[in-house]
């Protein structure tokens, strides 16, 4: 019972949501931490928890907090193996996956100095009914995001974000950062090899006419660093951010026919087999290039078209990926109320994802700073065409936190979420 008990106080978000203070966040610095670095050895006399049996062990071990089990390292050679053992953070993620969260990032800006520039990931209890939420600091970054549409995505455990510079991938729990190439543009994970990759797509050559384009991969983890892998039969060019869907990296694109016209599709990338293939695409799919928004739901690759990307815009279209083989869309068009917004200074609205119940994340593109005000998201319901409004606590709502961090221009201060979050204790080798 007492198990129980403690176990529901972790997980739980009923409770009152109080404000959080983040005047003294710690800033992860951005080089890597080793994932074979030297533990410094502590008292190695054993523990209550030493003498338990194996499996009660586990039970008991895999209910407290990342955190708090990041400072189990320390404490002895044993505890540190015992905490890094695969057994282990399969297990702790198992138990975590049962209560997953969602993560808000939210920036200072990118146009500020580079010495200046802070991004706050903060998480919040996922599929709660409550209309204000309580969040939990995870880390600080000391960079800046680099734009309001542009993907963070959660990926078994790990973030991958795109800041001031590209790619980056970390850990929120462990605070694990990895720095990826300018180059990099797509982050996958393969659910069967347990694998997290990175995939860059450049021209060979000039970029004129029929493209040529090359396709290297890095295995996060891995030791044989960045490699090519097979070209695509058909040449094209990709134009959008992509989506990791059950091990498939999904990004738009336009690939060029025999006689050089060219055709909107999306690319498909499979991160096991590291191919990349295509399906054919509504042109309103890829239409807005970089702006083009490609979401889960449900399991399927679904598409958001807006006739103006970031606006205030009232009706969007639902594209959703029925069949892959067939290359068959359907398409639904969608209202979202005005009297919705109305609660929100900010102009822009984005698409961020998809919560398990299958509605669409709708969020304003900013952290509004010319006066300070409750932050919302919306959850849009595409079967019944209704929305709620859920207040998050913690996202910019303090004119004191303002003014000690610097959200001075409501154009720059980005915000991105990541559905489907799942606290990882899991380190990955840094061969970058």
């Amino acid at each position: 019972m007492e198990r129980k008990r403690d176990e529901k106080e972790r997980f739980s978000s009923n409770r009152d949501p109080e404000p959080l203070d983040l005047k003294k966040a710690k800033v992860t610095r951005l080089q890597a931490r080793k994932l074979l670095g030297k533990v410094e050895e502590k008292d190695t006399t054993p523990s209550e928890l030493d003498s338990l049996h194996y499996d009660l062990k586990m039970a008991i071990i895999t209910r407290l907090p990342a955190k708090s089990l990041m400072n189990f390292r320390c404490v002895s050679k044993m505890w540190c193996s015992f905490v890094r053992s695969q057994e282990f953070v399969d297990s702790f993620f198992a138990v975590s996956a049962e209560q997953p969260r969602f993560i808000v990032c939210f920036s200072n800006g990118i146009f500020r100095k580079p010495e200046e520039r802070l991004t706050f990931v903060l998480s919040f209890p996922e599929g709660s009914s409550s209309s204000s939420l309580a969040p939990r600091f995870e880390m600080a970054l000391p960079v800046g995001l680099r734009g309001s549409q542009e993907y963070c995505a959660s990926l078994h455990g790990f973030l991958s974000l795109y800041f001031d510079n590209g790619l980056m991938v970390c850990n929120p729990s462990t605070e694990q950062v990895f720095n990826l190439p300018t180059t990099t543009q797509f982050m996958g994970y393969d659910p069967i090899g347990g694998q997290y990759k990175a995939l860059s797509v450049h021209l060979r050559g000039p970029s004129s006419g029929r493209p040529h384009l090359l396709h290297k991969v890095f295995t996060l983890g891995g030791c044989q660093g960045w490699r090519d892998i097979e070209a695509t039969p058909v040449p094209y060019i990709p134009v959008s951010a992509g989506v990791c869907i059950n091990g498939v990296v999904y990004y738009g694109g336009y690939k060029y026919n025999s006689t050089g016209v060219k055709n909107p599709a999306v690319m498909c990338f499979d991160v096991r087999s590291e191919k990349v293939s295509f399906i054919q695409a509504p042109l309103d799919v890829v239409f807005h290039g970089k702006d083009s928004i490609f979401l889960e739901y449900n399991g399927k690759l679904a598409s958001v078209f807006m006739k103006l990307p970031h606006a205030r815009s009232i009706p969007f279209d639902f594209w959703i990926l029925e069949d892959a083989e067939k290359h068959e869309w359907s398409k639904q068009t969608c209202v979202f109320p005005s009297d919705a917004w109305e609660s929100v200074s900010c102009h822009g609205m984005s698409f961020q994802g998809t919560n398990k119940a299958g509605e669409i994340i709708i969020v304003p593109t900013v952290v509004t700073s010319i006066k300070v005000e409750p932050f919302y998201i919306f959850y849009y319901n595409v079967r019944t065409n209704k929305v709620r409004r859920v207040r998050l606590l913690g996202v910019g709502d303090s004119e004191e936190f303002q003014r000690s961090y610097g959200f001075v221009d409501q154009y720059e201060c980005f915000v991105n979420v990541a559905p489907h979050h799942v606290d990882s204790i899991a380190f990955l080798k840094n061969h970058v």
